[in-house]
């Protein structure tokens, strides 16, 4: 193996905090050494890159090309570094994570197994952030994430927690004796639930050989929360994930009036950074969670 040319530690450090402030005395302030040091580190970090990372000029210092590439390059491994360290060398015992995934996965599936979490990890304190969009697990101190994706996230670690596939699901109250649904032809008479991955519907009348049907027609909700909502009231047919709706049709508040069932391209996921399993409670709680999701029998081979 080839022995990689490393810059000076210090020398990136005050390289990024210079960059991010733009000011050599706002990162010496930041570092608690003085002006001249950083000017001295900048200095070295540019003579081993042969390269200008900062033009200056009067009162005002702006990084160049190159400067905002590397920085760029840079700032992941130095959130990795700090990341790991911190959670080394954590000696307050603490058992507490950040656990990031959208308020369905929350809901639907999260929450009615916390009390197993608890009793496997009595000493877990779990802070669930719910949001739709996708966060920097280093730069906003989340310890893991459940993404609903492909499983390709480059730098972390991907577990596959939920691959089951979608079915129509309905209050029992929807059905009309008038109209009883006995194909999936039967289906495009009534109001269709849609989240938003509003094409479900068109490719399950499509897996089910039905090509004219107006599979775009119906409410659409900003999560599975408003759409499971909206059919327990009986207010349409939604497509749905077993995993996430297994308890409303054991107890009787859906029904699923037909057995065909898609594929679904995505899954849940459980994403987190490798650090991650530096703490007891990030390694209790991928236990958990893994181990649950692989015991509710919604997770496939491949």
């Amino acid at each position: 193996m080839t022995m990689m040319k490393l810059p000076p530690l210090h020398a990136v450090m005050c390289f990024e905090s210079v960059a991010r402030h733009l000011s050599i005395k706002l990162a010496a302030e930041e570092l608690c050494v003085t002006a001249s040091a950083v000017s001295q580190q900048i200095a070295k970090l540019e003579d081993m890159l042969s390269t200008r990372l900062f033009v200056r000029a009067t009162r005002r210092l702006a990084l160049t090309t190159e400067g905002q590439l590397y920085l760029g390059a840079i700032r992941p491994a130095l959130l990795q570094i700090a990341a790991a360290t911190q959670r080394l060398t954590d000696t307050t015992g603490q058992q507490r994570l950040t656990l990031s995934c959208t308020s369905g996965f929350a809901m639907q599936w999260l929450l009615p197994r916390l009390p197993d979490c608890e009793r496997a990890c009595p000493a877990l304190e779990i802070q669930i952030s719910t949001t739709n969009r996708r966060v920097d697990l280093l730069s906003e101190g989340i310890d893991f994430a459940v993404r609903h994706g492909s499983g390709q996230y480059p730098g972390l670690i991907a577990e596959c927690l939920l691959n089951d596939n979608l079915q129509p699901v309905c209050s029992p109250r929807l059905i009309s004796p008038r109209q009883p649904i006995l194909s999936p032809q039967d289906v495009a008479h009534y109001p269709l639930l849609h989240d938003e991955h509003r094409q479900d519907w068109s490719l399950w009348f499509s897996a089910c050989g039905i090509a004219n049907a107006d599979s775009a027609r119906g409410p659409v909700f900003t999560d599975s929360n408003g759409v499971l909502d909206a059919a327990l009231a009986g207010k349409g047919i939604a497509l749905m994930r077993q995993a996430l709706v297994a308890r409303e049709l054991q107890q009787g508040l859906l029904v699923s009036p037909l057995g065909k069932t898609l594929a679904a391209p995505l899954a849940y996921y459980l994403v987190y950074d490798p650090s991650a399993m530096l703490r007891k409670a990030g390694r209790c709680f991928r236990d958990w969670i893994t181990a649950a999701a692989l015991a509710s029998h919604h997770r496939y081979p491949g």
